[in-house]
Order: structure tokens, then C-alpha cells, then sequence
């Protein structure tokens, strides 16, 4: 080999001094370690995985927001009206569950328990799918076109206190009716039942949910007519609420679940009530609804209003199950909300 020249040798002798420096770094260091697991904060949730009102919750959970929050979601499901998870909630068994404003949300308060709202789910809008409907039965549907037309008519609200139930109600009080001018019921809770009470002609109206009501008519049975928009716009059907001893352990928790949840919220809302497919197959996989029942619903529900809760709204709400005797004492509903999650998940804190 030839002589190099100086400016050469130098050259050589730098990049021989980096890769020794490198080298003995390397072997200095040693293997890296793996990384540390991440242990995941758990948090008990129940909700009914058949409603489509959920589906905010559903794509947050199939996007991994909770995971990536830090959150193990311990979920309970269940098949019945989510009054029945309120007194869970109450006394500590469930962190963070869905809430409705029947009569039992306010009473729970007067006597002596402290479950509070902490974000809305969805909202009654027009242009977008609500969580009940009022059926009427297809063979009364040219006759049974406005409220006041339910006078003398069989209608039946399903569960009683529920939602569906208040949704009935409502629309007997905006035909200027009362209860006892029609023959108002709370027996046909099971959807088997409701499908039996219009095909025997049992009931003329009948109170459901999405899907039930979709496939009704999908099969003949009735028309959809009436839903919360229109006869309670801004009505809001379910909020996440939160155990009081939860709430003052875990308070950052609660902040990192609504984080997550309005994540999923914020994504759905971005449709504006179109059902994508990535959305019909994220619905469809937590509901078990077949994709064909979910695109023939036609909308998806409103989550625009990003967890924010209608005061005026619920206490609406309260007003009404006052005057039928099923809150004895009334609360002022801001007792019942506590919204420093939601403002902190909204503020990044």
C-alpha cells in the first residue's frame, strides 16, 4: 500500500477515534433494559352494550383512548334500564357508570347518598338518531298522526320511570292530554313482549328503543313516529356519573375516563349523524346488531355538545316527575352535578 498523504492520515485517524469511542460506549452501557410495564389504573364501568346510544363509548374503547390514558375498563354489562345501576353507584360498587334522569337520580340525593353527573352522553337533535321512539302500530298509522290523537288510545311507555316512559308521557302532555286520557301502561318492557303487544293489537303506540323500533318497521309491524326531538329537544337521555368515594380517591381517574370517553365522542361527532362503515362495524361488534339494521337506523346519535350537561334541561325533567308524585322533594339539580372533571379533561389538566 502507498504512502497516504497528511491530510488524509488525519482524516483516518478521526474516524478510527469515533467508532472506538463508540464501540467502547456501547460495551460500557451493556444491554438495555426493557422497558417497564405500565400498570393500568382500573376503573369499574356498567353499560348496556345494546344501545346505540353508547357508540361514543364503544369507538373510545376500540381506539384503546381508555389504554392509552393509563385505564383498565372493568366493564359490567347489562340488559335491563340503567336505573337499575344507580344504587350500585350510590353506594360505591361502580366507579363511573350511565345514569338516567328518572325520579331515582333525584330521590337519591334527598336521602342521604351523593352519586353526581359528571358529563352528558348524547342529546336529542334534529337530523339525528334518539335513543327511544314511540311506535305506532301500522294499521292505526293514518289515524294517529299528532299527540292530541292519542286520546282514548292504548300506549304503552315500556319501563316504567324510564326514558321510553317519559318520552310517552311528554307526548301525551303536548296534545294537551293527561295519563288518564289515554289508557297509558308500563307492562311491555321485554322486546319480545312489544313486538307481541302490536302484532295482537294489544297496544296502538308503543314505547321502545333503537334498534327494536327500526326493525319494527322494518317487519311491518309499525311506524316510527315521535322521538325526544320532537317533543323535548335538548333533552338528554344518559350521563356518566360517578361514585362520591371514587370521585375524592381517584379524582384524576374521573378526569382521565372523561378524556378518553369525549375522545371517542369527538370522533362519532365528526360525521355530523352519517353512518360510516368504520362506525356501522364498531356499532355492530359491541351491539351485536347486524349491520344492515344499524345503516337502515339511518343516523347516529348527537355527541356534539361534548359531555356538556343542560341544566335547565334536567330540571325540566325533575319538574315533570314532580308533578306525577315521584320526586317528593325536589334538589336543586346543580347538587347533583359536579363538572370540575369535565372542565379539567376538557383543559388537558
Amino acid at each position: 500500500m502507498g504512502k497516504l498523504d497528511p491530510s488524509t492520515r488525519l482524516r483516518v485517524r478521526v474516524a478510527a477515534g469515533a467508532v472506538l469511542t463508540a464501540c467502547t460506549a456501547m460495551f460500557a452501557l451493556g444491554p438495555r433494559p426493557a422497558p417497564a410495564q405500565t400498570t393500568l389504573a382500573p376503573v369499574r364501568i356498567s353499560f348496556n352494550k345494546h344501545f346505540i346510544s353508547y357508540s361514543a363509548l364503544d369507538d373510545a374503547i376500540d381506539k384503546g383512548y381508555f389504554r392509552n390514558a393509563g385505564l383498565d375498563l372493568q366493564i359490567t354489562n347489562y340488559q335491563t334500564s340503567a336505573n337499575s345501576q344507580l344504587p350500585s353507584l350510590a353506594r360505591g360498587d361502580l366507579d363511573i357508570t350511565v345514569v338516567v334522569p328518572g325520579p331515582a337520580l333525584f330521590n337519591q340525593y334527598t336521602e342521604g347518598f351523593d352519586a353526581r353527573l359528571i358529563a352528558s352522553v348524547d342529546e336529542a337533535k334534529a337530523g339525528y338518531l334518539d335513543g327511544s321512539v314511540l311506535v305506532v302500530r301500522k294499521d292505526l298509522a293514518g289515524t294517529i298522526k299528532k299527540p292530541a290523537d292519542l286520546a282514548g288510545k292504548t300506549v304503552d311507555g315500556a319501563f316504567q320511570v324510564s326514558p321510553i316512559a317519559l318520552l310517552t308521557l311528554q307526548t301525551i302532555e303536548a296534545g294537551g292530554l293527561k295519563p288518564s286520557d289515554v289508557a297509558f301502561t308500563t307492562k311491555e318492557s321485554a322486546v319480545p313482549d312489544q313486538v307481541a303487544a302490536l302484532t295482537n293489537k294489544v297496544v296502538d303506540v308503543q314505547g321502545t328503543t333503537e334498534p327494536t323500533a327500526t326493525v319494527m318497521q322494518q317487519q311491518g309491524l309499525g311506524t316510527k313516529w315521535i322521538s325526544y326531538r320532537d317533543v323535548m329537544p335538548g333533552y338528554q337521555e344518559a350521563f356518566w356519573g360517578v361514585s362520591s368515594s371514587f370521585a375524592k380517591e381517584h379524582p384524576d381517574l374521573v378526569v382521565k375516563f372523561l378524556r378518553a370517553y369525549l375522545q371517542g365522542a369527538a370522533d362519532v361527532a365528526k360525521t355530523n349523524g352519517k353512518l360510516t362503515p368504520e362506525l356501522v362495524g364498531t356499532i355492530s361488534k359491541w351491539t351485536e346488531i347486524p349491520p344492515d339494521i344499524i345503516r337502515a337506523m339511518g343516523a347516529t346519535p348527537y355527541f356534539g355538545q361534548g359531555g356538556t350537561i343542560n341544566t335547565a334541561a334536567l330540571d325540566r325533567v325533575q319538574k315533570f316527575w314532580v308533578s306525577l308524585g315521584l320526586v317528593k322533594t325536589p334538589v336543586d339539580v346543580s347538587k347533583i352535578i359536579d363538572l370540575q372533571f369535565l372542565i379539567a379533561a376538557k383543559n388537558g389538566k
